[in-house]
């Protein structure tokens, strides 16, 4: 959305972006979509930041996962990677968090221009049960990731999912714009059904940003 891409902006090598996380907020999806050119899914595009190009590097951080953290960072540091740490449980790497602070610090200063550091955590339950590093918190951008609720607010999640300049690259741009909209008022529909229980759907799908994406793509290119 427009606050993850302003604030992505706003980043660096030096500065990570720290989501606080609601339940139900997904910052891979996001910040997958934040890397991934709008026509180019399929790609294995040098400009494109996704798991499936191999420069970007989701890790979920817990007990033993360490080690595949640290390689993640070396590497994404070195070749201009991105990479996201979502943090479930925070007390399973409650002792290797002063590394992760020394690594970012060092990062910071001597990595590829293009190395972007993503943290997601949910808020501590209380002031004692806070043990990210006061360093980690203080360097980085913080962004709150929270599903919106209200029919306008996911209508305009979804707008401003693409960009002009992305949307320009379609294939008969005239025609296309004329059914962005239509899109983007379906999606939000569909997505907030569900709240309606069994009137909504038989069964529990959660529509996201990923299945606008794909359908924008299709009628894009085609």
């Amino acid at each position: 959305g427009m606050d993850l891409a302003k604030s992505y902006e706003e980043t660096g090598p030096a500065a990570p972006l720290f989501f606080i996380l609601s339940p139900g907020a997904d910052p891979h999806e996001d910040t997958e979509m934040l890397g991934k050119p709008l026509v180019c899914f399929w790609c294995k595009d040098h400009s494109t930041f996704t798991v499936g190009t191999g420069r970007f590097h989701n890790i979920s951080l817990g007990q033993g996962q360490e080690m595949v953290a640290e390689e993640a960072l070396e590497k994404a540091a070195r070749r201009g990677h991105w990479v996201l740490f979502q943090v479930s449980n925070i007390y399973l790497v409650a002792k290797w968090l002063g590394t992760l602070e020394k690594l970012l610090e060092q990062y910071s200063e001597e990595s590829h221009p293009d190395f972007h550091v993503f943290i997601s955590a949910e808020p501590a339950p209380t002031p004692e049960e806070h043990i990210i590093p006061q360093g980690i918190l203080e360097n980085s951008n913080k962004i709150t990731s929270e599903p919106p609720t209200r029919m306008l607010a996911n209508l305009r999640a979804a707008r401003y999912s693409f960009d002009q300049d992305t949307l320009e690259l379609c294939i008969g741009e005239g025609e296309f714009k004329g059914i962005l909209f239509p899109l983007c008022y379906f999606h939000t529909c569909v997505a907030g059904r569900p709240k309606f229980g069994p009137r909504g759907w038989n069964g529990r799908y959660r529509f996201s940003a990923r299945d606008l994406a794909v359908c924008i793509t299709v009628h894009c290119n085609y």
